[in-house]
């Protein structure tokens, strides 16, 4: 049996934001923002925690309130779309804006952190883990609110480093990237907790519509990652930006495609490809 990876991020969404798996998450977010956390509350997705195959899943991240108010956003990131930055911004900004509700003062806005696991090197530093203020230009120890942080953390960096574990993070960074198998088995001998999330993902492998939807998920990024590139070719050889966005479209299209004669279920597609229903059938009608 293959093993499935918590870098997939509908397992990752499944171990730390399912029902029942609250502890998981709070020692792994506890051991990123290094504070301890008394309770965490996830928002639910009730999509995500139906069984049926044809059940469609949202964004995949995962946003859970701390016991002192904080807000968190989680998320992994598998495909590098040279857009990180500006992402999460727009991601932390519908995040904190929503904590209050219109004619609540400004003061009730909660502190908000994202968190990015990325599976790829984005940032030209030595560091894996980067943690971001805003911080006045030259007086660099002179922050100007505490409710934004923001965390980008860069697995590839961290494991060629080929570092012991020194903390719960680094061995909750083992876990999640999975290639180390002596590293994998150490750590869930050592942490109880991350001994529970590799049970999760054991019985997560071994559900074969679980099991289906990751595997999907992985050759939709895989394919994705291939038109990007061949795209980027394409488009520096004819020397205009068109050339990318024609050449994702016209794989994407192709693989639907594919995927439609094999008769995979159309809200499947929907989910894998992140195109609307609508499209799909346009496409299936071509």
């Amino acid at each position: 049996m293959v093993q499935l990876t918590p870098k997939n991020d509908i397992i990752f969404k499944r171990i730390f934001g399912s029902k029942g798996n609250e502890v998981i998450l709070k020692d792994f977010l506890s051991s990123i923002i290094e504070e301890p956390i008394k309770e965490i509350e996830v928002e639910r997705d009730t999509k995500l925690e139906k069984e049926d195959l044809n059940d469609k899943v949202g964004i995949l991240d995962i946003k859970a309130k701390l016991d002192n108010g904080t807000q968190t956003n989680i998320e992994m990131q598998v495909v590098n779309q040279q857009n990180m930055e500006k992402r999460t911004l727009f991601y932390w900004g519908k995040l904190y804006t929503g904590s209050i509700h219109e004619g609540e003062p400004f003061y009730e806005l909660k502190k908000t952190i994202t968190i990015n696991l990325l599976d790829f090197n984005y940032f030209d530093t030595k560091e894996y883990h980067t943690k971001w203020h805003i911080v006045e230009d030259t007086e660099k120890d002179k922050i100007l609110t505490d409710v934004l942080e923001i965390h980008f953390i860069e697995l590839k960096k961290f494991i060629k480093s080929e570092k012991n574990p020194e903390n719960k993070k680094e061995e909750w960074l083992y876990f999640l990237d999975y290639s180390k198998g002596g590293m994998v088995e150490m750590v869930t001998k050592k942490n109880k907790v991350i001994e529970k999330a590799n049970e999760e993902l054991e019985y997560l492998t071994g559900d074969a519509a679980i099991k289906r939807k990751a595997e999907l998920r992985d050759k939709w990024l895989r394919d994705y990652k291939g038109s990007m590139e061949y795209a980027k070719q394409e488009g520096l050889r004819q020397g205009r930006e068109e050339g990318i966005k024609e050449g994702i479209q016209q794989n994407k299209m192709e693989i639907i495609k594919e995927m439609l004669k094999q008769g995979i279920n159309k809200e499947i597609i929907s989910q894998i490809t992140k195109t609307e229903i609508e499209e799909i059938e346009k496409i299936e009608d071509t």
